[in-house]
């Protein structure tokens, strides 16, 4: 039997369009939401009209890709309040994408003091068993309960031998996934030693040889830590800023989600800020506009890990590398000292939570009213540039 030429044809596009539709199956794209936490209507009114519409925009931008999509809430998916747990998870979830969560400590109910099962009860009534395995593109992911919980005071950071177990039957369940992402409330690295936790190490001992990020949140800002090459820890700031009492987190991270695209079993990172495209990771403050260095032109890399090189152009000519600089947060501290009015039990909770962060660079023009540029580039070679 002929076939005739554009029936030819047309197979072949068919075919080409199946394999890449099978080729684009194998990533995907992950939104991750650092804990929510909402505690009263007004909160989590503010929730589902002022932040989830701006990740519904995200999300739309993802699923154009043909990818799949998903997102992933960090726990403390509520703030004590429990009649708010399948609230946020339906508010989500009329995304259009897979939700999945991990519990923090503030998604235990209160009133079950020293009795965890009880007190995970809603939870799980709401979200599911508290582990869980998924498979997106290539990557395994497992969420893993890290809280010990006695009472909302007091509480410690541990993964119960049941759960080690469950997590060596999923590995040999999963024996060929060579990438495995460990999901969990509170951080598995020491913010003092910059090692692992004690916690933590079993878990890394049962996954072996292979690739692992942990993604968690808890600590309400941003921090990636590069344990091993193959190690990694990504811990996501607040996306609607400091516990709602400040528009952004106390280490100076805007309102934003951290987004994860995997494409041919490669995973590429970063922090997006709500309102802002993909595109824009640089605050930059102009000469006096930041405290002691009023004479330098200082920039904010939101998203920042020690991989990020910056450099800078005056007019045109460049200038070399900038400055790195540890500093409070200059709109997180102009906020607290000239905009916020609440108790001041609450007062002094901003200000105790600021603390100087390393993700500033400076330079300083040689002249006034010069043309600044600013070139920064960040692991993955991508180049993002802002100009003053």
């Amino acid at each position: 039997m002929r076939i005739s030429r554009k029936l030819f044809t047309s197979l072949i596009a068919l075919l080409l369009y199946t394999a890449s539709v099978a080729a684009q199956q194998s990533g995907f794209n992950l939104v991750v939401v650092g804990d929510p936490q909402p505690q009263t209507e007004e909160q989590i009114t503010r929730l589902e009209r002022d932040i989830i519409p701006q990740i519904a925009t995200i999300v739309d931008e993802y699923k154009a890709t043909g990818y799949p999509t998903a997102i992933l809430l960090t726990g403390d998916v509520v703030w004590d309040n429990m009649d708010f747990l399948p609230r946020v998870k339906a508010d989500f979830e009329a995304l259009g994408v897979p939700v999945y969560a991990v519990i923090g400590n503030h998604d235990h109910n209160k009133h079950h003091k020293n009795n965890q099962p009880r007190a995970e009860q809603d939870y799980i009534n709401a979200w599911g068993e508290r582990n869980q395995a998924f498979m997106l593109g290539e990557t395994l992911f497992v969420t893993l309960d890290n809280i010990d919980y006695a009472t909302k005071e007091s509480y410690s950071l541990k993964v119960d031998s049941d759960q080690l177990i469950w997590l060596a039957e999923v590995m040999d369940e999963y024996a060929d996934v060579e990438h495995v992402a460990v999901c969990m409330h509170a951080p598995a690295t020491s913010h003092r030693t910059g090692g692992f936790i004690p916690y933590a190490k079993p878990i890394v001992r049962i996954i072996g040889e292979r690739k692992i990020d942990f993604i968690t949140g808890h600590g309400h800002r941003h921090f990636t830590a590069d344990h091993t090459p193959e190690i990694i820890e990504h811990s996501v700031a607040q996306v609607n800023g400091n516990l709602w009492f400040a528009p952004i987190c106390s280490d100076g991270t805007p309102l934003g989600v951290f987004c994860v695209e995997e494409r041919d079993g490669e995973w590429m990172w970063h922090h997006r800020i709500l309102s802002k495209s993909a595109n824009e990771p640089l605050v930059i403050y102009p000469t006096g506009r930041v405290s002691e260095h009023e004479e330098y032109v200082v920039v904010k890399v939101v998203g920042w890990d020690d991989k990020w090189q910056l450099s800078w152009s005056e007019n045109g000519s460049y200038m070399g590398a900038m400055e790195q600089i540890s500093i409070l947060d200059p709109d997180y501290m102009y906020y607290v000292e000239n905009e916020a009015d609440y108790r001041e039990k609450y007062m002094k909770r901003l200000r105790r939570s600021a603390r100087p962060h390393k993700h500033y660079f400076r330079c300083k023009p040689t002249t006034e009213n010069s043309e600044i540029t600013i070139t920064a580039t960040d692991r993955f070679g991508r180049v993002y540039t802002t100009t003053l």
